[in-house]
């Protein structure tokens, strides 16, 4: 039975004895370029993430304290702050900052894609990963490894200009 497999577009030669595989050290170049891209995003994602949560979880709170306590609760707290004016103003005025702050925080979390992104370049980094283990025990061959590769990095490069170039290259510009 004939392989049903495509056929790779790329021949990548194998390294010659006492020479680096050169697709094993591009491998690793990608990889490490995904790692630092991570690294970079990583706890931005993570940061919009918590304010989001925590901001509207605590102007739920901050809005349900005088709700549930009413103007006993309200009174006692103005007397006990020794405020000028209500508790219940400030306490809106915190749940409005804090409602705010999350919804910004879920907004440029939206509009930068920064989860698709990061779970885009995980993948990525999974598959080179396991690609260069593959090569290392001899499990893959080299045209396969090299079309994963071109596919791995044809599906990030669109997260970080530097992430689609290849070697010491710069970018090429349309």
């Amino acid at each position: 039975m004939a392989n049903s497999l495509p056929q790779p577009s790329v021949q990548i030669p194998a390294a010659l004895p006492n020479e680096p595989d050169l697709l094993l050290v591009e491998l690793r170049r990608q990889r490490e370029q995904l790692e630092r891209f991570l690294r970079r995003t990583q706890p931005r994602q993570q940061l919009l993430s918590s304010l989001t949560v925590t901001g509207s979880s605590l102007a739920a709170l901050l809005t349900a304290a005088p709700a549930l306590g009413g103007p006993a609760f309200t009174a006692e707290l103005t007397k006990l702050l020794n405020l000028q004016s209500p508790s219940w103003r400030w306490i809106c005025a915190a749940a409005a900052l804090l409602s705010a702050l999350a919804s910004a925080s879920s907004q440029l979390l939206q509009s930068s894609r920064l989860e698709e992104k990061v779970n885009r370049c995980q993948t990525a980094k999974a598959r080179l990963e396991a690609l260069e283990l593959g090569l290392e025990l001899g499990q893959f061959n080299r045209d396969y490894a090299a079309e994963t590769l071109l596919t791995c990095v044809e599906a990030t490069a669109a997260l970080d200009p530097a992430l689609g170039r290849f070697g010491n290259r710069p970018a090429r510009r349309l």
